[in-house]
């Protein structure tokens, strides 16, 4: 039996709001609120986009060791002490829940469809198995995929890479890619390719503890040559994730180094030679891209300038769409702020100062207001930095980034800021407000309806006397189009764990169903089954085994 030497791509997780601006996140089931999502990779025709979801319960479970397939030759209690036995020995370390663990990695997919997301795929055996699965760069020819790892049939993977082929919905097995002097064996390391696959850009190790970026050259029979750094991107710091635009003139990557805006960035550098090994003073993309967060994982759509990225600034990481380039106004936006004193609540005259946003140059713009109110006009697509003062009084800085407003469709901003003695601020900027108001009391409608949902005991069968309450949820779906929700099954604790799980996902899923019937989309009702593992009562009385027997509604987003 081959060794566990493997590579795996870690998400990492911190919790930070940002103003998302002309930012797009991909919706729910794409990005699950519970689980992480990375490596966004586009196919080569733009039609499908492939991402890793890291420790979902639904992964693959295909382990192959001397080649038999354990999941199926072994019982469930003999499958979990072998995997963790296979995990351990990745992670040099005891791992007691594999599943849940960030070895779980599997490769999923969505389809692209007018630059929406369509469905959730979860391919099977070979390109997905329980060991760590990730697409990390599209390969020379359509259809190939670079996948971490070495995969071999009779079991077991190593260090490197692999090639695969996608035909329909099947993967070829993953053949092995070589390159020179390649030793190593970390978490993130990670890789690109230019679009005729004779050049690979490598994140990888160089000191423990530091990854640095690396060329690679060759492609003929998947061989390259050793890699060789690339020492004008490469600093003390991490740099990792790389991608290559499709003309290979530009790389982008993650990266720690000072001078960015909290976290790990993303960054590009331009190619200043032939030969991959010249290249610019990397720079830093500004907000809302970057964040006091994580952002890694870019990924560049054919144009160079839509591309994917995946941020942790909501807790857990996902994938987000944004824009390279700025929209021209071919009307004026401008906003109207009014300058209010804490301690009287009224509009005072003050000093409005302004300049562009994240710049280190000292704001050059000026306007005295003898009534409290002044209008800026953007005359330029950029983000603008705003303070006010009167005397003691003063605000902190406030960032206005129009590309916001121009995407729900407004022109004209107001905004209140409040100014301080203590230099404190408190600013209203006038809200979008969504054409439906959603509050708690649909909210308490939903859980209200679900009360009145019931089994036929021990199965998923809904009794009929439940489908008007189903139609209802139905109902405030349809009146609240922008509502995304997750109908979560539980049990009490007689039976079976798994089964436990299995009936409460199953009762979820059948309550999705008919919800789909009533013409509610697909990618607006996830489900999830927990089986008899959050119970709201212990489990002592018959009585309160009913409060534990339940199906909940999750509010994902509106």
């Amino acid at each position: 039996m081959r060794l566990y030497f493997v590579v795996i791509i870690f998400g990492c997780i911190q919790i930070h709001l940002w103003a998302q601006h002309s930012l797009n996140k991909l919706p729910y089931p794409i990005n699950d609120p519970y689980l992480d999502e990375i490596c966004p990779i586009l196919s080569h025709d733009e039609k499908i986009l492939f991402f890793t979801r890291v420790a979902d319960p639904k992964c693959e479970k295909t382990l192959i060791i001397d080649g038999k397939d354990i999941y199926l030759e072994y019982g469930t209690t003999d499958y979990e002490t072998r995997l963790q036995s296979v995990y351990s020995e990745i992670a040099s370390r005891r791992i007691t829940d594999p599943i849940s663990s960030g070895y779980n990695q599997d490769i999923w997919y969505t389809m692209i469809n007018d630059s929406s997301v369509q469905g959730l795929f979860h391919p099977t055996y070979p390109i997905n198995c329980i060991l760590p699965n990730s697409i990390c760069s599209r390969y020379a020819g359509d259809n190939n995929y670079i996948v971490i790892n070495q995969f071999f049939p009779e079991g077991g993977i190593e260090k490197g890479f692999s090639l695969t082929t996608m035909s329909g919905q099947d993967f070829t097995f993953p053949v092995p890619i070589h390159i020179q002097g390649f030793d190593k064996v970390s978490s993130q390391v990670n890789l690109t390719s230019s679009e005729n696959g004779d050049v690979l850009i490598l994140s990888m190790e160089s000191t423990p503890g530091n990854m640095d970026m690396y060329a690679s050259f060759g492609g003929i029979n998947q061989a390259y040559s050793p890699p060789i750094p690339l020492d004008d991107i490469n600093t003390v710091y991490g740099e990792t994730t790389p991608v290559l635009s499709r003309d290979g003139k530009t790389l982008y990557f993650a990266s720690d180094r000072p001078n960015g805006f909290g976290g790990k960035d993303i960054w590009y550098a331009q190619r200043e030679s032939e030969s991959y090994l010249k290249w610019s003073k990397p720079k830093c993309l500004f907000p809302p891209v970057n964040s006091a967060a994580d952002e890694s994982h870019p990924h560049l759509r054919p144009d160079d300038h839509h591309f994917y990225f995946t941020s942790n600034r909501d807790g857990s990481s996902d994938i987000f769409e944004a824009l390279l380039k700025r929209d021209t106004f071919s009307e004026d936006v401008w906003v109207t702020i009014t300058l209010v004193s804490s301690e009287t609540g009224k509009a005072i005259p003050g000093e409005l100062h302004w300049g562009d946003a994240y710049s280190k140059m000292p704001m050059s713009g000026f306007f005295r207001s003898k009534d409290g109110i002044c209008k800026y006009i953007f005359y330029k697509n950029k983000p603008v930095a705003f303070y006010a003062e009167n005397r003691n009084l003063k605000s902190d800085t406030l960032v206005i980034d129009p590309q916001e407003w121009v995407n729900k469709g407004k022109k004209h901003i107001e905004v209140t800021m409040v100014l301080y003695p203590d230099g404190r601020i408190a600013q209203n900027v006038a809200p979008i407000q969504n054409t439906l108001k959603f509050d708690m009391s649909n909210d308490s409608l939903l859980t209200h309806y679900l009360r009145n949902i019931y089994f036929e005991r021990a199965t998923p069968n809904i009794l009929s006397s439940s489908m008007s309450s189903i139609k209802k949820i139905g109902d405030i779906l349809k009146k609240f189009p922008t509502l995304y929700i997750r109908i979560d099954g539980h049990t009490d604790n007689v039976g079976d764990k798994k089964d436990l799980r299995q009936l409460s996902n199953m009762r979820a899923e059948a309550i999705r169903n008919i919800l789909l019937q009533e013409g509610i989309e697909p990618v607006r009702i996830g489900t999830r089954g927990y089986g008899d593992s959050r119970p709201i009562a212990p489990n002592d009385t018959e009585e309160n085994k009913s409060k534990n027997r339940r199906v909940e509604i999750t509010i994902l987003a509106l």
